[in-house]
């Protein structure tokens, strides 16, 4: 009689071919989150299909504030600077008559000096009848007004940094202080002295600082070409470039407008008499034809 062993493990009264699984603890835990996050993902379903459009809705929202809206504040700020900028120049530009025959060129104001090119139009003794007599007038496309010099009308002019057009020109700017001399002969220079001065004299007194007057010549003078951006950080600078220059025989500078030197300057106005340095009030008539256009081709707009 034969005795089963006690040490027999219940696993060998098992079939061979019986699979065995083993379940573990990790086994379930993993069970359980796959079936959370598939329920999860069901009530993700669920919601989108009950709030689809609403999403869109909320998406095209982010879409447009993060793409659109930024470039729609800055068209907008840039319109309004605009607009504040062109109410700035209505308050600025005075008061005159309309041309309703050949209009003024809009938003700009002659308020500089026109050096010879506009002549006196003496029965014209206010702003609206030196305006109205160059309005009527085919032969007038340009007038200025001041107290002191009265009614002044002309042919076409420049104006500012325009190049385009005809030779007669106008400052773009008031009359101002300025500084400056000669530095070869001129009248200005031989009235004043006691005894004539030879031409090396004048050149070597100008370019010395201890006998330089720069006060020469206050009222602002014309022919002096284009600003001297590298010469224009004081009066000194600009005299001694001009010093540096064997061609240069006159110079002038303002603190706002900078340093303008060439072989000589003509027309130069004010002499401490405060109208001299007061603005013009004037205007000039559109031409077809004309680009208004700087030296490089640019449109040019006057800054009121």
């Amino acid at each position: 009689m034969i005795k089963r062993s006690d040490s027999t493990s219940k696993e060998s009264l098992l079939p061979e071919s019986s699979p065995v699984t083993v379940i573990s603890d990790s086994m379930v835990d993993d069970n359980g989150k796959l079936k959370r996050n598939r329920s999860m993902l069901e009530s993700m379903h669920r919601w989108l299909a009950r709030n689809g459009k609403l999403v869109v809705i909320v998406l095209t929202c982010l879409t447009l504030s993060v793409f659109f809206i930024p470039p729609l504040k800055i068209l907008l700020r840039h319109e309004g600077h605009t607009t504040r900028k062109q109410n700035k120049m209505k308050q600025s530009l005075p008061e005159t008559l309309p041309c309703e025959k050949s209009p003024w060129k809009p938003n700009e104001d002659l308020r500089g000096k026109c050096p010879g090119d506009l002549k006196p139009f003496p029965t014209a003794t206010t702003i609206s009848e030196c305006a109205s007599t160059c309005c009527s007038s085919d032969d007038c496309i340009s007038w200025q007004f001041r107290s002191d010099t009265g009614c002044l009308q002309g042919k076409d002019v420049r104006l500012g940094m325009e190049k385009d057009g005809v030779a007669a020109w106008c400052s773009d700017h008031p009359p101002q202080r300025w500084q400056g001399q000669y530095l070869i002969p001129h009248k200005s220079i031989t009235q004043n002295a006691q005894h004539v001065l030879t031409k090396e004299e004048i050149r070597s007194n100008g370019c010395n600082e201890q006998t330089w007057n720069p006060d020469e010549q206050i009222g602002q003078c014309f022919g002096l070409g284009d600003v001297k951006p590298k010469a224009s950080g004081s009066a000194v600078e600009c005299m001694k470039a001009c010093c540096a220059d064997e061609k240069c025989g006159a110079w002038q500078y303002n603190k706002l407008l900078g340093c303008f030197y060439s072989k000589g300057m003509h027309g130069c106005q004010g002499d401490g008499n405060p109208e001299k340095f007061a603005p013009f009030v004037g205007r000039r008539k559109f031409m077809e034809g004309r680009t208004y256009v700087d030296k490089k081709g640019k449109p040019w707009q006057q800054s009121l």
